[in-house]
């Protein structure tokens, strides 16, 4: 069974090795996508529903400020009445009943505002008449203004404002949370991309280890043969090249989990999409001068990550919460003043309002209202308050955590970077002991087993090596991401303003 499975990873391995790819677009019986890093991240961002989902949540929250902002949006009314009766009348002491028919035709029209400074403006002009069977005909028009002013409950913009500026601050806070969506998914592509490559080196690895095996073999059988080894000896390196066939299919195994997993953050168009088999054109690398001091990285990441300017801006809504409900703990004192002009008249025509009729109403006054407990207010105060001193606490410690989160991916950057020379020095002395106990083994100076461990070594340690490279390269996404500087450094801010 195994050999049968190994006939089919050949060819693959073998695509794999001579860098056979076939060009992105270009179909044959799998696609193949050769793509870049920068170009996987940004497929990634575009395409991936994860990150579409979230784009929509600003929007979302934006509708939220529109609603409130019309609290202070001018609101006109008119109306139009016409009332006709017609009633019957006993008048003195005549013994017949008498008729009466009037009409009352009324028009208003009136615009208001709130400011938000608790001031209603309004102002309306209405037009009436009364027509009457007994009665002279008689037209009104009135023309008005009213200013209510809150000088309590309801009084000043950071009161009548708190909710709109919450709302804006939700939208700020949807932005970021989008900020720290785009930044993981950024994370996660590099290290599908690098998972790949490094799979795919595996496999090429076991691939040469397998021959190696199989060459041991083959030496073996050859010394078998002419009588300088026990044919004992062969048991040995038949279970090791059968071991290293399972080795070769379980690298194989986890090279097609690192391609699907990059499918699914890449999400590619047509039908075979999960048929696709993404070729990185990119190899790991070492970035030069890339580290700050810890001090210069913690600084940055009080500026930039996201989860932190989250916390702070929920303290600012904590604030606009309390002053809201304090406010609600003062009594309802509204000043009031009307002032009309009225104009009276015999025709409709003659009866349109003027504002410099002769004839006026002016009315003011005061209006007050207390809850003499006030329970419910002062209970929504207190929860405020309490609410403040929880986000006060959980900023401090989001701080913290911030520091902390820095400095260990710093010190995993440092340790990375270092594991890079020393696997590359440990290869180089495996390829050397491995050579040399091969060329002991060909003069009978050594044993199969003591070759077969070394070829292990040797195997193990290019695995090390190239694991190495790509674990610095994720210490460093890590690094950047704790400090929220990714999209920054991937030049990517732009095109997540975009949308």
């Amino acid at each position: 069974m195994k050999h049968i499975l190994l006939i089919g990873i050949l060819p693959i391995l073998y695509l794999l090795s001579t860098g056979s790819y076939a060009q992105p677009n270009k179909h044959s019986d799998t696609d193949t996508l050769a793509i870049g890093l920068q170009d996987a991240i940004l497929m990634a961002l575009e395409r991936n529903p994860t990150v579409a989902i979230q784009r929509l949540d600003p929007e979302v929250e934006s509708t939220q400020t529109r609603e409130l902002s019309a609290v202070f949006d001018p609101r006109l009314s008119l109306s139009a009445t016409n009332n006709k009766t017609k009633v019957q009348r006993f008048l003195g002491s005549r013994p017949d009943p008498f008729e009466m028919t009037s009409e009352r035709i009324d028009y208003s029209a009136s615009i208001s505002q709130a400011l938000p400074t608790g001031t209603i403006l309004s102002a309306d002009a209405v037009m009436s008449g009364s027509i009457s069977s007994i009665y002279s005909d008689q037209y009104i028009g009135t023309i008005g203004i009213t200013i209510t002013q809150s000088l309590l409950q309801g009084f000043g913009i950071g009161y009548n404002l708190a909710l709109l500026r919450q709302a804006k601050i939700d939208v700020e806070i949807s932005q970021l949370e989008l900020k720290a969506i785009a930044e993981q998914m950024t994370a996660d592509v590099e290290q599908a991309y690098w998972d790949l490559f490094l799979a795919k080196q595996e496999m090429i690895i076991q691939q040469q280890s397998l021959e190696l095996a199989e060459q041991q073999l083959s030496e073996s059988k050859e010394r078998v043969a002419v009588g300088r080894l026990p044919e004992l000896e062969l048991a040995a390196v038949h279970a090791e090249v059968a071991t290293r066939h399972e080795s070769m299919i379980d690298a194989f195994s986890r090279y097609e989990q690192a391609r699907l997993h990059l499918l699914y953050l890449l999400n590619p168009s047509g039908q075979q999409a999960w048929e696709t088999i993404p070729v990185t054109m990119d190899r790991p690398f070492i970035p030069v001068d890339t580290l700050d001091t810890i001090d210069m990285h913690e600084q940055l990441a009080m500026k930039y990550r996201a989860d932190l300017q989250q916390a702070q801006l929920n303290l600012e809504k904590g604030q606009l919460e309390v002053t809201r409900t304090r406010n609600g703990l003062l009594p309802q004192l509204d000043l009031f003043i009307t002032m009309e002009r009225t104009t009276y008249a015999r025709s409709f025509n003659q009866s349109v309002p003027d504002v410099n009729s002769p004839f006026y109403n002016v009315s003011a006054g005061v209006t007050f209202e207390f809850p003499v407990p006030n329970r419910q207010k002062r209970a929504q105060h207190a929860r405020s308050k309490y609410s403040h001193e929880q986000l006060e606490l959980s900023l401090t410690n989001m701080k913290r955590l911030v520091q902390w989160d820095v400095r260990a991916a710093y010190s995993e950057v440092l340790r990375s970077r270092q594991q890079i020379e020393a696997t590359r020095v440990a290869q180089d002395l495996q390829e050397q002991k491995l050579l040399a106990e091969q060329e002991k083994f060909r003069v009978g100076k050594s044993t199969n087993f003591l070759v077969l461990q070394a070829q292990r070594d040797f195997v193990a340690s290019q695995l090390n090596e190239a694991q190495s490279k790509v674990a610095y390269l994720n210490a460093l996404v890590n690094l950047y991401q704790m400090e929220g500087t990714l999209l920054e450094r991937r030049g990517i801010e732009s095109f997540m303003n975009e949308h």
